[in-house]
């Protein structure tokens, strides 16, 4: 963020981009938990969990579950709406752009003890109260070294760098092959690689000869709100079937079927909610 937007004005306009599709992941999350992750929870649990959610509140610790148990991405949709109001409240001011980077560094620091002291990175900001609080490094992190990067206009500092690159890249760090202590993996990814991938991407030039790839980035926030339901509901029919339908299939079945319904979220609810929400409140 420039600076040119209000605080308020910007905290509207993400909220008019994320809401949407946290109302309906909430909603497939309740369907999920009710009828296959958790049927045991009881109906008043669920309803503190769903109301929860909804408001970015971490109300699963009240009922002994984790913070945003109805669908745990949510989680990071919670980290990335507070690191931009703190970020669209100080934009106005004349930060230092070393300022920025002795706090990347501090948040770095942070973070790799916190990584070192849980062991991994995988429950920070959701897990319990103590990763809960861990998670404000995590996300802080991961947003100001993106900020960082649109700042320094990475697009125009690096030459032009085909699509394959980033993805080969991620793909790489998603199948490491050699065997390193698992803290220092998930630093050295958060910390190094993940930047590093961001960076190159946003060096990918963006037109519409590549409809494909300008599909799945309109897809990726959909599919990223929906997918842990959809794979429980995969899973709970996988188990109540017994291993009727082969693996294989069965996770091709729940891949397909999430980016379905992210796609059909996408189309036919969260684009034309957005757009009436942007022209009513004059978001143009």
């Amino acid at each position: 963020m420039s600076g040119s937007l209000r605080s308020r004005t910007f905290l509207l306009k993400r909220m008019v981009r994320l809401y949407p599709m946290i109302v309906a992941g909430v909603a497939l999350g309740v369907v999920a938990l009710r009828a296959a992750y958790a049927p045991e929870i009881p109906l008043a649990d669920v309803s503190v969990l769903a109301i929860g959610a909804s408001l970015f509140l971490p109300l699963g610790f009240l009922v002994g579950q984790e913070a945003f148990a109805i669908n745990n991405p949510l989680w990071s949709i919670f980290f990335e709406i507070v690191a931009g109001v703190v970020y669209g409240s100080v934009a106005r001011l004349r930060i230092h752009l070393w300022h920025e980077l002795a706090a990347l560094a501090l948040l770095a620091a942070a973070l790799f003890a916190i990584v070192l002291i849980e062991g991994t990175i995988g429950a920070v900001g959701f897990g319990d109260w103590v990763a809960f609080l861990e998670g404000f490094v995590r996300a802080g992190f991961s947003f100001l070294a993106g900020v960082l990067i649109f700042r320094w206009q990475i697009i125009h500092r690096i030459a032009v760098v085909r699509p394959q690159i980033p993805l080969f890249a991620l793909i790489a760090v998603l199948f490491f092959p050699f065997a390193v202590p698992r803290e220092v993996y998930d630093f050295f990814c958060i910390a190094v690689i993940i930047p590093i991938v961001v960076a190159l991407a946003a060096a990918v030039p963006q037109n519409e000869e590549q409809p494909l790839a300008l599909y799945l980035g309109q897809l990726s926030y959909s599919l990223y709100i929906v997918h842990l339901p959809v794979i429980q509901l995969g899973s709970f029919f996988q188990h109540a079937t017994d291993s009727f339908i082969p693996l294989p299939i069965a996770v091709a079945c729940t891949f397909l079927a999430a980016v379905g319904g992210a796609h059909f979220l996408y189309a036919w609810f969260d684009k034309p909610i957005r757009a009436h929400l942007t022209r009513k409140f004059s978001l143009n």
